[in-house]
């Protein structure tokens, strides 16, 4: 090949600030999680591939929480805490924290590990029909569920340490001590995540940068106006956010500790979310930052709506700060589609698209940005992703016409990149600032940062140590990570913990000024939600089964799970929702897609539902060139063609499938739980799931939706 392609990894590794402002506890465990299962063994992997190149962006927050861990002493984190306890000494709380805690990972490929876990998490689904999940766990389950919970968040690493292998070679019955151990032998783990990748930064073979310190969205910090500069129809909150100087201390704090934690500063910065304006990527310049990240949705809009593959595959420049553009579609690949596939097939697909790029271009100045999370997509991957990470660090560095680069080492051999006029305002969810602001639950959340930071400009009088504690706490509660999770968009299992930090931090402002705390600082922002949004059936249906939406009627009173983004957001989602009712006969699902189901579903393609409960068992709907074909495939791997069902694609999927097929049912026509996910793919390669990390549960009981929904 003529000219070599220039290829830069950006590995975001963020965690928000999790410490309650008053007793100094973590509330949730997920940067010491990580820290075990995947900071330390993403700088492994780089460290067995010499020939690699990469950038590892730290968040400051996620640095300051990874040392308080590190600490000896009482742990600060209130999961681990309860987990530290005497099962006998759980109250209901701690026992419902924990069951959510530990069965909120990933089944397939976390749980299953060993076969104690899948035993608790079948023995959680018996004892929630009595309306107590915890009533049915004995002191011996909780022990166990705790010690396989930290067992499966060790990565290659902790695998391999020989007490770590004794712990896990038992399987269950787990004491205390080994519970202790794990623990001790954890914290010990994660004071040596810096130094390694000092290292490596040292070495050259990494280059590493960072975030405004708690991950504010800086555009929305310097001004919430800048939502309507990158969606004029956004609705913004009743009080505005006007805090530059928020900004540039965010900013200023987080190059410090950066520097103070690794010993020099950073040449570039991730922006929180890639969000990008024009005033704050001048605020950026004005403190020595050499580059920046974003994604490609930012330049087609900065280039006026469309840009050329030259354009694409070049950074540019705006006030003297170089600005790299995400492949947001090969940085989708690995966050969302290869953990469905065979290594190798994945390994190869992104060769196959890197080649592809690189016989487009027509010098040795393209690069190809790959930027995302560098912790939250390896959960669905098998073995924790690291395989699949060797064997692509080994592709690309063996590669003949790719070439691994940092972008420092980019700009030193080709320049800063063409200046732009104009820079677009937004980030790289969709080119935008709208997951953060303009729902009204989050414009709420605005409102009341705004008036906290009005109250908190009036320090003058305040004692030195007094005004550092209201400028942390007023950090902490600008983090982006608050207004992700609030309103419509995205959904944890831990909103709750969310919406009470934020709020939490702004009481303590109060507070910490003398001042009586707003009430609506008492008050949740929204109702809980926790997990996937499922809406229940509310009638019998029996819908024609035609493909299209020829009658809004016939899926009225049907259940559904709509489209909403987990832990990491995908551009380019497929599937927008699922419908599903029942009649005395059927079960009936209607599947939606962003485009027409014909589109997402054509010869060789296929959809897979896959059920779980009552019985494992999977429905396999294929297109072939005779059309839609339906097998049911059993636990053993057998498959047969299923009689008495329906399936029809157009504008959407539509399946009927007899309710006999489900054990409960068949037996003895006694009410009974579906739960389920679909899987889209193509010849033997999966496409997308959904939910993407969670199931869908519906109760089925076609009998008495009658008697339960019926009215005079």
């Amino acid at each position: 090949m003529k000219h070599r392609i220039s290829v830069a990894f950006l590995w975001h590794m963020h965690q928000p600030p999790y410490e309650e402002p008053r007793s100094g506890l973590f509330l949730l465990p997920w940067t010491y999680l990580h820290g075990t299962k995947d900071y330390y063994d993403m700088g492994s992997v780089a460290q067995r591939n010499p020939q690699m190149r990469t950038v590892v962006n730290f968040t400051p927050s996620l640095l300051e929480g990874l040392s308080r861990y590190a600490e000896p002493g009482l742990i600060p984190d209130q999961t681990l805490q309860v987990m530290l306890k005497d099962p006998d000494q759980l109250t209901k709380a701690d026992s419902e924290f924990l069951l959510r805690t530990c069965f909120g990972i990933n089944r397939e490929t976390m749980l299953t590990r060993f076969p104690r876990y899948v035993e608790l998490f079948n023995n959680l689904h018996a004892s929630a029909a009595s309306g107590n999940a915890s009533s049915g766990f004995s002191t011996r389950d909780f022990r166990d569920l705790v010690v396989l919970f930290l067992l499966v968040w060790c990565g290659p690493t902790l695998q391999q340490n020989p007490e770590v292998q004794a712990i896990a070679e038992k399987g269950q019955d787990f004491s205390a001590d080994d519970r202790d151990r794990l623990l001790s032998i954890g914290r010990e783990f994660l004071g040596k995540i810096v130094p390694l990748y000092r290292d490596l930064w040292n070495s050259g073979q990494m280059e590493l940068s960072t975030s405004p310190f708690n991950h504010p969205i800086l555009p929305l910090l310097c001004s919430t106006h800048a939502a309507t500069e990158a969606n004029p129809t956004t609705r913004l909150p009743w009080a505005r956010v006007e805090a530059a100087e928020e900004a540039e201390r965010q900013v200023d704090q987080g190059l410090r500790y950066f520097e103070q934690t690794f010993g020099r500063r950073p040449a570039g910065m991730w922006p929180a979310e890639g969000a990008v304006s024009e005033a704050s990527v001048r605020m950026l310049g004005s403190r020595g930052m050499r580059w920046i990240c974003t994604d490609e949705e930012i330049l087609r809009r900065s280039l006026g709506g469309s840009m050329t593959l030259h354009e694409r595959l070049r950074p540019h420049s705006y006030a003297g700060v170089s600005i790299f553009f995400r492949d947001h579609f090969l940085s989708d690949q690995i966050g969302f589609v290869y953990s469905q596939w065979p290594r190798e097939k994945a390994v190869n697909s992104f060769m196959r698209e890197l080649r592809h790029r690189a016989e487009a271009t027509d010098d040795d100045r393209s690069v190809v940005v790959v930027a995302l999370d560098g912790e939250n997509a390896w959960e669905h991957f098998p073995d924790g992703g690291y395989p699949f990470l060797d064997a692509l660090y080994q592709a690309v560095s063996s590669s003949d016409f790719a070439t691994p680069v940092t972008f420092s080492e980019y700009l030193d051999q080709h320049g800063p990149g063409e200046p732009l006029d104009f820079l677009a305002t937004g980030s790289w969810i969709d080119g935008n600032l709208n997951t953060w602001i303009g729902d009204p639950i989050k414009n709420r959340a605005w409102s009341f940062l705004a008036e906290t930071i009005d109250v908190a400009r009036d320090t003058q009088t305040l004692a030195h140590d007094k005004i550092e504690r209201i400028q942390s706490l007023l950090m902490r509660a600008e983090a982006s990570d608050w207004f992700w999770w609030f309103g419509e968009g995205h959904s944890s299992i831990h909103e709750r913990e969310f919406d009470y930090l934020f709020r939490q931090n702004l009481r303590v402002i109060h507070e910490e000024l003398g001042l009586q705390p707003p009430d609506h600082l008492d008050r949740p922002l929204e109702r809980d939600r926790t997990g996937v949004h499922v809406h229940p059936p509310t009638a019998r249906i029996s819908p024609a089964i035609t493909g299209n939406r020829d009658s809004y009627y016939k899926w009225v009173g049907a259940g559904c799970c709509l489209f909403q983004q987990g832990s990491i957001h995908r551009l380019q989602p497929l599937v927008s929702g699922v419908r599903f009712g029942f009649d005395e006969n059927n079960l009936f699902i209607r599947v939606d897609g962003f485009r027409p189901m014909e589109e997402l579903l054509k010869n060789g393609d296929w959809l897979r539902l896959q059920i779980s409960r009552p019985q494992p068992q999977v429905v396999m709907i294929r297109h072939e060139n005779e059309g839609l074909v339906v097998e049911l495939i059993d636990s053993a791997g057998t498959a047969a063609r299923l009689a008495d069902t329906k399936a029809a694609v157009g504008d959407v999927l539509e399946i009927s499938l007899p309710l006999d097929i489900f054990q409960p049912w068949r037996e003895a026509r006694r009410p009974f739980a579906i739960e389920f996910h679909l899987v889209l793919g193509s010849a033997d390669l999966s496409d997308e799931r959904f939910p993407w990390d969670a199931v869908i549960d519906v109760a089925c009981d076609p009998n008495g939706i009658v008697r339960s929904q019926w009215f005079a």
